[in-house]
């Protein structure tokens, strides 16, 4: 059985992309973001209003490493050394067993709940009547903060007998989301490990809902609910095919807040009827 370094380092939020694609270019085969000790914000339910609280000034990255790189001791000063001035403490390592390592990792998935007709839960968490999608290589489990945001739309907008339209699906999560509700579902996204993934949580749920990897320019009709949780310069590239494609709502993810306006620029063409921010993370509702 294969041993592992798990690494804890601390450093300013602001860094985080920075800092994680420096611990990738080290060798970490994963990457999770925690609340450091005692500062995680509450968790805002369904009815809470206003804008959320402040988030912390400083996050923790946990990486994992393959032990044969190294032992714990030698992974934290290498990690020292390539982060830097980012960190704001010494990095923490442990060696992990397999067994130790498996149960980390499911750790950071948890159940989610959206609304009373709405949650998503890995498999290991999931209640009865749950959507349940399976972590892997895609991405999309409900957890990120764009995610949230394209779920918390989706549960709005979602009619029964409407069609929706997911761009960039990762694990399908939002159309399967839309396809509980009752809504014709399809998926698209150009990473096949993406299109099996979602596929497969689709007959893990017993959902109908089409996926594959078909080009934007390729999808016709006018579909009641779209949703793009993508980067922002990624958006913009497609802005002509989403505002296309939209007979009713258009919602945006994948923004960072310093790109805001130059999406909403892009899609001009549409009206801006609600904007959500999350941290870093802005959402935005559009409509023609």
């Amino acid at each position: 059985m294969r041993d592992w370094v798990q690494l804890d380092a601390l450093v300013e939020r602001g860094a985080v992309e920075l800092a994680s694609a420096a611990l990738f270019e080290l060798g970490a085969t994963g990457i999770e973001e925690r609340w450091p000790e005692g500062e995680a914000p509450p968790v805002r339910q369904p009815w809470d209003t206003g804008p959320p609280p402040p988030l912390p000034g400083r996050v923790v990255l946990r990486a994992w490493f393959p032990a044969e790189g190294g032992d714990p001791e030698a992974w934290a000063a290498r990690a020292g050394a390539a982060l830097g001035r980012w960190l704001r403490a010494e990095p923490a390592a442990v060696l992990l067993g397999e067994e130790d390592w498996a149960s980390a990792w499911k750790r950071g998935f948890r159940r989610i709940v959206i609304s009373e007709r709405l949650a998503v839960a890995p498999p290991w968490e999931a209640l009865p009547g749950d959507l349940v999608v399976e972590p892997g290589m895609a991405f999309g489990t409900g957890e990120h903060p764009t995610t949230l945001a394209c779920l918390r739309a989706v549960d709005r907008l979602a009619r029964p007998g409407g069609r929706c339209l997911d761009v960039g699906c990762g694990t399908g999560v939002l159309a399967l989301a839309a396809a509980k509700l009752g809504m014709e579902a399809r998926g698209v996204d150009h990473d096949v490990e993406a299109v099996r993934a979602a596929r497969a949580n689709a007959e893990r749920n017993g959902l109908a809902a089409r996926f594959d990897a078909a080009p934007l320019h390729e999808i016709d009709g006018a579909w009641d609910l779209v949703v793009a949780n993508v980067f922002a310069e990624v958006l913009c590239a497609l802005a002509d095919d989403l505002v296309r494609l939209t007979g009713g709502a258009l919602v945006l993810a994948g923004v960072l807040a310093d790109r805001q306006a130059m999406v909403e620029a892009c899609f001009s063409a549409l009206r801006v009827v609600r904007r959500e921010r999350d941290g870093d993370w802005v959402a935005l509702e559009l409509r023609p």
